[in-house]
């Protein structure tokens, strides 16, 4: 398993260069203060330096890739909102019991919440090669003909063909579904969050000892610098979220008078 896999969330690359520089300052911070790293936690911190340069090499964000992420999130979103909205239009069946094709149309809500979204969709804040790899096995289970017919009755095939089309697209970008090489800005972002995944494997194995304040003072000062900015990240969603949700009840008509 790759060591990126150990970071909650994917980092923007204006993300990651504000965490490696900010991870650079607390190393000479406890350099200053003549505490010595261990060989292992020291070249991981040098790697994820090291990965923040070649970002910033670059010049600029790769724009086409967060744009194309974006836009794949949203399918995924609006199908797993569409599923969810038949499953809760036939809920409550111990009070109002289900007809024959209500409780056919449930059936097929939830199949296709079984096996197409069965770990739910927080998949889309991994980083992208770890994103494109639950994208296609989202598509491989639609290609199922039980699944694929289940679809079909709900009226999704045309979102599902949108899925596979972003997701057709998600590859190509990250070059692992042609004989190209991936992006270089992708290329360094990739291999930026597996330094700072490597790096959090070695801190919390060489100073796990909540006793010691000094391992205390480490995991803060190595590892804050990613939590911080995915914690920015999680209030980013959050405030997008709230904001949707308002302009959607803004839009909802007043109810009328009994």
């Amino acid at each position: 398993m790759a060591n990126s896999a150990f970071l909650a969330r994917r980092l923007t690359p204006s993300g990651c260069i504000i965490a490696g520089t900010k991870l650079a300052a607390h190393r000479e911070a406890l350099k200053a203060k003549k505490i010595k790293l261990s060989a292992k936690v020291d070249a991981a911190v040098h790697a994820v330096i090291a990965a923040t340069g070649a970002i910033e090499a670059l010049g600029s964000t790769d724009a086409t890739m967060t744009e194309i992420d974006r836009g794949a999130d949203r399918c995924i979103g609006a199908f797993n909102s569409v599923v969810d909205s038949v499953e809760r239009a036939f809920d409550h069946d111990g009070i109002l019991p289900l007809s024959e094709n209500e409780a056919a149309r449930r059936s097929d809500a939830l199949l296709v919440r079984s096996e197409v979204l069965s770990s739910g969709i927080d998949f889309v804040r991994l980083v992208y090669s770890q994103q494109w790899v639950r994208m296609s096995a989202m598509i491989k289970a639609l290609e199922r003909k039980d699944v694929k017919a289940a679809v079909e009755r709900l009226g999704l095939s045309a979102e599902a063909g949108r899925l596979r089309r972003w997701t057709d697209l998600y590859g190509q970008k990250l070059g692992v579904t042609e004989a190209k090489s991936a992006d270089p800005a992708i290329k360094a972002v990739e291999a930026w969050h597996e330094a700072y995944g490597t790096l959090m494997v070695h801190v919390h194995a060489e100073y796990d000892d909540d006793r010691d304040e000094t391992h205390a003072l480490l995991r803060d000062r190595l590892l804050s610098p990613y939590e911080d900015a995915a914690d920015e990240v999680r209030r980013a969603e959050q405030r997008a979220r709230t904001a949707s949700a308002k302009r959607k009840a803004q839009a909802e008509p007043e109810p009328g008078p009994i």
